[in-house]
């Protein structure tokens, strides 16, 4: 695709090379496509957070004392080349960790703005445990 395709002749080669380029383009486009467009078009609330918990939007749910960590992932690219939006990884404290995506809704600044809201509300409410209640006599 780098090549003037068209000054360059392919000969016998050009329908070979054009389903070559379209396939990959397809393989390599087509999964990042179809998540933006889905997301787009449904809730917008990616990751929500209270006391207690935080929520991605799949329903998957931590409670903020079970968590060790909290790192904020770039893009990256899975075992087939395909891109992989960046996310949230929760590390744990049983050593596992629980991934939050941001399916490429995000710009830059979002991304960078909502993992410094997340780390900021677990370090205020990692201690807590479910049902504890804050009151003032």
């Amino acid at each position: 695709m780098i090549l003037d395709l068209k000054n360059f002749r392919f000969g016998w080669f050009s329908p070979i090379f054009y389903v070559f380029i379209f396939a990959t383009s397809i393989w390599y486009l087509f999964p990042a496509f179809y998540r933006l467009t889905f997301h787009l078009f449904s809730s917008t609330t990616l990751i929500s957070f209270d006391q207690y918990r935080v929520t991605a939007k799949n329903g998957k749910s931590l409670l903020w004392s079970d968590i060790k960590q909290i790192e904020a992932v770039g893009d990256t690219l899975n075992n087939f080349g395909q891109p992989v939006p960046r996310l949230y990884r929760f590390n744990l404290l049983d050593q596992s960790h629980v991934d939050m995506s941001t399916y490429h809704l995000l710009t830059n600044e979002q991304y960078q703005e909502g993992a410094k809201k997340l780390r900021t509300a677990w370090s205020q409410n990692k201690h807590r445990k479910v049902g504890e209640e804050l009151w003032s006599p």
